[in-house]
């Protein structure tokens, strides 16, 4: 079974509205069952309560040449849940600082890949 929001190549909704992940996601959860465990399409059929500071990362932020599981690992240990007031980017913003775009929720900087 496939995600019903997989439409056909780079065309898809999680595209759309998280367009920066186009070129690191791995289409093959959008094929697969697994997609139900995918943190995006978690976040589009709200069966979860995504941090506040979700829709200004995902502008913002640039991930470089992590993987697809690193960054859904990322978000459901930071973006979608308790666990958010320990993001690095998170404290940031709530003390309304400037935000390096390499700079990940656990802290670490990635080398940036265009």
């Amino acid at each position: 079974m496939s995600c019903p929001m997989y439409l056909g190549d780079h065309a898809r909704d999680c595209i759309i509205r998280f367009k920066e992940l186009v070129n690191i996601i791995q289409y093959y959860i959008c094929e697969s069952d697994a997609y139900k465990d995918c943190p995006f399409y978690k976040v589009i059929n709200k069966e979860v309560t995504p941090c506040e500071f979700l829709e200004k990362c995902n502008r913002h932020q640039k991930y470089g040449n992590l993987d697809f599981k690193k960054i859904s690992e990322l978000t459901a240990l930071y973006c979608f849940s308790d666990n958010r007031v320990n993001c690095s980017i998170y404290k940031l913003r709530k003390e309304n600082k400037s935000i390096p775009e390499n700079l990940m929720a656990d802290g670490t900087k990635i080398e940036i890949v265009e």
